[in-house]
């Protein structure tokens, strides 16, 4: 069983028309080689390798309008959330803690969070929100009798998280990254990969990572999973039941611009070490001790005005007023995952984003790390 079959993403950066678009953990370069550990046990943490490759995917068609006019609605406060569908991850509880589902919309800003967001500019990173919608994701849904697989890492450098929950009929995303996500609902054990490919009876993962959603979040030790940082990018995606809702209640992801952000640095929750593309920055040399870490904690700010937005278009920008999102990789462009599940596809119109696009990081802050 599918729970999802396609994503939605999010683009910014006009300038980048034109150029692929990745729905995130592949990074733009493939980096040296470093080592992975895995390990057999549920952690509280995600376990994983760090994720690298080429970014190739090509933009999908842009959207054609829905029939009528732009749908201006009031959107839920997130703070009014109490639905189960909303306030949960497909079920299963999203990790405690103040990562996920905290309201950061009085949260204090990071130290330099302007020369950050203006470092971002400068590095490449001028254009508004775009939206296509590729084929891509699907998040599979696995339950006790899902069979366990040992998984065949495909370089000796990465060592992929081992068992997954597989059958053959799962779905992997055609593009290239390959993301592979399944959630195990019952245990509420999650596992996500990068360069997934199933043949021959056999599992073969560049990379990937395990995230026990019953247990409080801890800060990994390496990124990678599905994306360079190793934030999972399920957990981060919109889902059609939270635009049903009028309710976002978690924060979402933000796929920088490549060579916009930090080569090397990384702040919680992206790993400690091993936590980014390792893209040199193209800014000017004057603003690169100010370049944007992994895992950075970015706010849309409260004083952009969204009161004109569609239905749709609003929810995503309060949701970024009140959750924000995390950088959690590079590629073409600014994204933003959406991903259908077993409730139905999101509801996005070419009037929701043409509204986004007049959303840019310049309208942003960064907030200190959880």
């Amino acid at each position: 069983m599918n729970l999802a079959r396609s994503t939605l993403v999010v683009c910014l950066a006009a300038t980048m028309v034109g150029a692929g678009c990745s729905d995130g953990g592949g990074g733009a370069a493939t980096q040296a080689a470093d080592s992975g550990t895995s390990s057999g046990d549920a952690a509280s943490s995600i376990d994983s390798s760090m994720s690298t490759g080429p970014d190739t995917d090509a933009f999908p068609p842009p959207l054609s309008d829905a029939a009528g006019g732009p749908e201006v609605g009031s959107v839920d406060s997130p703070s009014e959330a109490s639905s189960p569908d909303t306030r949960a991850f497909l079920g299963c509880p999203y990790p405690s803690g103040n990562v996920w589902q905290t309201d950061i919309s009085s949260a204090p800003l990071a130290t330099n969070s302007a020369r950050m967001i203006q470092a971002t500019i400068t590095g490449g990173d001028t254009g508004g929100f775009n939206v296509w919608i590729p084929d891509n994701e699907s998040i599979n849904a696995a339950d006790s009798s899902t069979p366990l697989v040992t998984v065949v890492g495909s370089v000796s450098w990465h060592t992929p998280y081992s068992p997954v929950p597989w059958e053959p009929s799962f779905y992997i995303e055609p593009a290239s990254d390959g993301h592979s996500m399944v959630l195990q609902e019952q245990s509420c054990q999650y596992f996500e990969a990068y360069h997934t490919r199933f043949s021959g009876g056999e599992l073969h993962e560049y990379n990937g990572g395990h995230l026990d959603l019953t247990k409080p979040f801890t800060r990994p030790a390496n990124g990678g999973m599905s994306s360079a940082s190793g934030i999972p990018i399920g957990l981060l995606a919109v889902r059609p039941e939270e635009l049903s809702a009028g309710t976002i209640a978690h924060a979402l992801g933000w796929g920088a611009v490549a060579h916009s952000v930090a080569q090397d640095s990384c702040v919680s929750p992206a790993g400690v070490a091993n936590c980014t593309d390792g893209l040199v920055y193209n800014g000017p040399s004057s603003d690169a001790p100010y370049a944007m870490p992994y895992g950075s904690h970015v706010r849309l700010q409260a004083s952009f005005d969204d009161a004109t937005f569609p239905r749709e278009a609003k929810i995503v920008a309060e949701a970024l007023k009140h959750y924000g999102a995390y950088l959690y990789d590079t590629g073409c462009c600014d994204e933003i995952p959406f991903v259908n599940d077993q409730n139905g596809a999101p509801t996005w119109t070419s009037a929701d984003g043409r509204a986004v696009g007049t959303i840019s990081i310049k309208n942003f802050d960064v907030v200190q790390a959880p």
